[in-house]
């Protein structure tokens, strides 16, 4: 018996400093450059690929995508937060289907219980501080998916952009040394920084979530009692 086919919605919203939020001009500028850099960040490989709906701004000012697969799901998360930083962003993660065809330029017009469930989540964010909700998901999920996911994130909503670059390119596979030489500082720093924030733990909880939301999306097949 064939099931629903279901979806991640993720929407995000950036938070402006109240410096901007006082000034029209401003607002306006830091609007577009929001929209250049998320249109930069949703071309890279690493987002791109994971991705079947690219980013794009709804009318709410937020910007919502589409995804058919866990794989890279909070990886992409954290390169945004890596890219857009130092803004802070508010990210909703809504499971369930979506009704109208899938647009693969730009997710735009989304409809269903994946896009309402995101809602739901981005609704409860609060007014200050980096945040990530998930909505949508099973009961028993709730109790050991959820409680991972906010604890991993809550460890992180302080972390320079120094950090937040290790961790991606340990997420890609670079080695210490590499890291270093991007950042032009020693592998020393680049080993003292994963052992702070405990990296290593972080990337095994990443993909352990992102194969949690696999297997969601992708449910063994029901058969049938002869």
């Amino acid at each position: 018996m064939l099931q629903p086919k279901r979806y991640l919605v993720v929407l995000f919203k950036v938070l402006s400093p109240k410096t901007i939020q006082r000034s029209k001009e401003l607002q306006i500028f830091a609007q577009s450059e929001h929209l250049r850099r998320v249109s930069e960040i949703v071309n890279d490989p690493h987002i791109a690929q994971t991705l079947c709906s690219p980013f794009s701004k709804n009318q709410e000012n937020h910007f919502q995508g589409i995804y058919n697969t866990g794989n890279g799901l909070i990886q992409s998360l954290f390169q945004l937060r890596q890219a857009m930083h130092p803004d802070t962003l508010q990210f909703s993660i809504g499971i369930g289907g979506v009704d109208n065809p899938i647009n693969p330029v730009m997710a735009t017009d989304i409809q269903g219980t994946a896009m309402e469930q995101a809602q739901i989540g981005l609704n409860r964010a609060p007014k200050t501080g980096h945040y990530l909700a998930l909505s949508g998901f099973s009961k028993s999920l709730e109790r050991t998916l959820l409680p991972s996911v906010a604890l991993l994130w809550a460890s992180t909503r302080s972390w320079n952009l120094n950090r937040l670059i290790i961790l991606n390119k340990r997420l890609q596979g670079y080695s210490e040394s590499a890291i270093g030489e991007q950042l032009q500082i020693s592998e020393r720093a680049v080993y003292k920084n994963i052992a702070q924030a405990q990296l290593g733990q972080w990337v095994d909880l990443i993909l352990a979530v992102e194969g949690s939301f696999n297997r969601l999306l992708n449910p063994p097949a029901l058969t049938q009692l002869a």
